[in-house]
């Protein structure tokens, strides 16, 4: 019997390893607190991991989001996604579904430093609040948690009252930010104004304007095209910031172009 259950744990253990390259799941900080430990039990602080996407959603309201890992070696880079409630789901195939989140179907390298997995979250049909997780590695001993994301799921009712209750404006950072071809910028008024969104280089000089319109009160979206929003005009990879106003009130961020 004692030889049986020997076999039986060197074969889970093989397993567990091999099946790092075609990905894992329950690894996040939704159901244990010990990361990677098939591979270290160590956090790696250089490696960087982060989730972005829109941190306000309608119920069953589709949106699209990233994590990104940097630092370390770069050369097997691994993730695992979890959520707390709502659906994940893959965008292209650089990730699959795994007992109901999401990891790589092989291992992936860095480019130009780091590595971008793109998804899609489906929030609840209820409002609330929902956490998205997320673990990944840059080779094996390398691994790290990402800081938890907050998505609060509200009503258009409810989206309505706190732009009034705020009565104010906001420019939200973009995502994905690096990013390459495009992102997305979102930004929220309190009342009717006439807007406008520009983008400009590091030097000043304008590049591109995605809005110049009188708007309504509400929270909007634009992407950002760099070669299409700038009548072809090539840009290159580097730092750019855009500026939102709306009336009196005027707010700039800055985005990082990565080809």
């Amino acid at each position: 019997m004692r030889n049986i259950l020997l076999v039986l744990f060197f074969f889970f253990i093989v397993t567990l390893l091999n099946a790092y390259p075609g990905g894992v799941s329950g690894y996040t900080k939704k159901t244990n607190t010990s990361g990677c430990s098939c591979h270290t039990s160590t956090i790696t602080s250089t490696v960087l991991v982060s989730i972005q996407g829109p941190s306000t959603l309608q119920p069953s309201q589709v949106g699209d989001y990233t994590v990104t890992v940097s630092g370390g070696a770069g050369t097997a880079v691994g993730v695992d996604i979890a959520a707390s409630g709502g659906t994940l789901k893959t965008s292209d195939g650089n990730l699959k579904v795994l007992n109901n989140e999401l990891t790589q179907p092989n291992k992936k390298t860095f480019s130009g430093g780091q590595y971008v997995f793109k998804y899609k979250f489906t929030a609840p049909a209820t409002a609330g609040k929902v956490t998205l997780f997320a673990t990944a590695c840059s080779k094996k001993s390398q691994w790290n948690f990402a800081p938890n994301f907050d998505v609060t799921v509200q009503t258009v009712s409810a989206l309505g009252e706190e732009i009034i209750s705020a009565n104010s404006f906001q420019l939200y950072q973009n995502f994905p930010n690096p990013f390459n071809p495009s992102t997305i910028i979102s930004y929220r008024l309190s009342v009717s104004s006439k807007v406008s969104l520009t983008v400009f280089d590091i030097l000043g000089n304008e590049v591109a304007t995605l809005v110049n319109e009188e708007k309504q009160p509400g929270i909007y979206e634009v992407s950002f095209n760099p070669q299409s929003a700038t009548n072809g005009r090539q840009l290159t990879s580097g730092v750019y910031f855009y500026q939102l106003k709306a009336g009196s009130f005027a707010q700039g961020r800055k985005m990082i172009l990565s080809k």
